[in-house]
């Protein structure tokens, strides 16, 4: 399996352009930001060459009893996809497949990030003082420290 992208094919030769519009593309991919076309290569298409699809069992050609336990096995397994469609279908709607504690767990998550926000505000000095505390100097940072100037001798 082969992917390309249309810019690469216009950089190939026009022996390999001939013979991918001759053969087209497996399948292509439609993405939001351009489509991605998929070629299989030459070792695929013989792997694939043998292979046909049949079906394993011909319901005309079955007598009775075979016939009515391939007719039972038949509609067991499409009456099970069914009724396992319409069960996901409902625990969706009822919340089931939703995590048992979710809500208590996004709670956790955002008090963990406005304490952190509270601390990161405290490291950078936007914080008020506790009521009750008293600062320790009245030079909180090096920009705040008078500058006397000095004569200079020339």
């Amino acid at each position: 399996m082969v992917f390309l992208r249309p810019e690469d094919i216009k950089t190939m030769s026009e022996a390999k352009q001939a013979r991918l519009r001759a053969k087209g593309p497996k399948r292509t991919l439609h993405f939001s930001d351009g489509d991605l076309e998929e070629y299989s290569t030459e070792e695929e298409d013989e792997a694939d060459g043998g292979h046909q699809e049949t079906s394993l069992v011909d319901p005309r050609t079955l007598k009775w009893g075979p016939w009515i336990s391939y007719l039972m096995w038949s509609f067991g397994s499409s009456t099970l996809s069914v009724v396992d469609t319409v069960g996901e279908f409902f625990a969706k709607a009822f919340g089931i497949t939703t995590p048992r504690y979710y809500f208590e767990l996004e709670e956790y998550k955002r008090r963990e990030e406005e304490e952190q926000a509270t601390k990161d505000a405290e490291a950078q000095g936007w914080s008020q003082p506790a009521a009750g505390s008293a600062p320790t100097s009245t030079i909180t940072s090096l920009n705040d420290v008078p500058i006397i100037p000095r004569p200079v001798d020339v």
